[in-house]
């Protein structure tokens, strides 16, 4: 029975994790508590079993039952998951992407979605950094949880920044925005800036410096106070967050007063990715909201890839991958008729400047038919933000004309 009607972010950090759910009466992404009642939402990135089997155990008693109870703690999972390496409990070993599905299925079950196939309308996870192999191991896992490619999403921190600010009121974001992170004494600074110059407007990530600051709470505050007067230069900012456990108003007496000069909007937490996370679904699948603005992320295709085909009787261009999207969710299949050619010629355009070129695929032996004769499946996936991958299926055409079973790949690289 269809009752698909959540929206779900979940965090996947290197230490902890959090899930958020979209309230429909209050039009806000709020987060999950670890318990009932109250307001801890953050639970450990970590799953934990004895090593002759039995039952998995998830977060925080996963942490729990390593401690008391002598099982194995997994504790590293979104390290496992980036670089694709197994984990070894007793004898048996465990693949990445089968951490991923329980770990994931698990925090899930702490929202009440027991069954995210049927429940989930979308969900977006929010990690450190995307790789390749992240990519394919989060693919599989929301294959097994029944969450199809329209529904299931990946981004970075950095783009849920962008969807957390930008889903706030105008008056936070009408300026620049930073942002402080604290990881104990370290402390490092990035910027969400927009260049309304641009249709759509462009919006990208800008990083500064990163420090250790000193131990001494007035000389912690002195060295916090210079970098802020640093990171803002002559720039103007509407608001600052402040993320991770390291920052203090104990220490911060300058620090703070500095922060808030020009009344800046200053604001406390580390929720910010998740939540910005479950806009970022909202968005994909209903809102559209944002559909004047465009984030430049790292992973983000600058190229689009089309061919020119004759469509009821017309030449056109017919666009096969736009650029704007992330890499990893560029895929395109699509069967094609060839009229006379013997190889496959690909336009692909900047959509920096414009700039058109053609790329051609050859395809050897493959058998000559009369013209719309010959049926290719065309399957293309982009690998990382400048490669993307070039798969040909001869299908033949019918009985008379029947497949060679021949297929070519290439990796065209921008």
């Amino acid at each position: 029975m269809e009752k698909r009607n959540i929206i779900a972010g979940f965090e996947l950090g290197e230490k902890t994790s959090q899930i958020t759910i979209y309230d429909r009466k209050e039009n806000k992404a709020v987060c999950v508590p670890v318990k009932i009642g109250g307001s801890d939402s953050e639970f450990a990135s970590a799953l934990s079993r004895k090593e002759d089997g039995g039952q998995w155990h998830f977060g925080r008693e996963a942490e729990y039952f390593a401690a008391q109870k002598q099982e194995i703690l997994i504790d590293n999972l979104y390290e496992l998951c980036k670089d694709n390496k197994e984990a070894e409990i007793g004898t048996d070993r465990y693949p990445a992407s089968f951490l991923l599905t329980v770990f994931l299925r698990e925090g899930l079950r702490l929202a009440g979605i027991s069954e995210p196939s049927l429940e989930l309308s979308a969900l977006m996870v929010t990690v450190p950094g995307i790789t390749r192999e992240l990519v394919e191991n989060m693919r599989i896992a929301f294959q097994e949880l029944g969450i199809s490619r329209g529904r299931g999403f990946l981004q970075d921190y950095d783009e849920s920044f962008y969807y957390y600010t930008l889903y706030q009121r105008p008056d936070i974001w009408s300026r620049k925005v930073g942002m402080f992170l604290f990881e104990d004494r370290e402390v490092s600074f990035k910027s969400l800036n927009m260049n309304d110059k641009t249709r759509p407007v462009l919006v990208s990530v800008g990083r500064g410096e990163r420090m250790t600051l000193p131990e001494d709470p007035r000389e912690k505050d002195s060295a916090f106070q210079s970098m802020i007067e640093r990171a803002f230069g002559e720039d103007v900012y509407s608001s600052v967050f402040l993320m991770g456990d390291g920052f203090s108003r104990d220490w911060a007496k300058k620090s703070v007063l500095l922060l808030c000069r020009h009344r800046r909007h200053v604001f406390m937490g580390n929720n910010l990715y998740v939540k910005g996370a479950c806009y970022a679904a909202k968005e994909k699948i209903e809102e559209r909201m944002l559909k004047g603005y465009l984030f430049v992320s790292r992973d983000l295709v600058r190229h689009n890839i089309g061919m020119d085909m004759t469509v009821n009787g017309s030449n056109t261009y017919y666009l096969l991958i736009p650029a704007g999207i992330n890499w990893y969710e560029a895929v395109r299949d699509v069967d094609i008729l060839l009229n006379g050619e013997q190889d496959l010629t690909f336009s692909v355009s900047s959509m920096d400047d414009g700039t058109r070129n053609r790329y051609s695929m050859e395809l050897p032996g493959l058998p000559k038919r009369p013209d719309k004769a010959t049926r290719l499946h065309l399957h293309l996936e982009y690998i990382s933000p400048e490669e993307c991958t070039i798969e040909v299926r001869d299908e033949g055409f019918g009985e008379l004309f029947p497949s060679s079973g021949l297929t070519w790949k290439e990796t065209m690289r921008e």
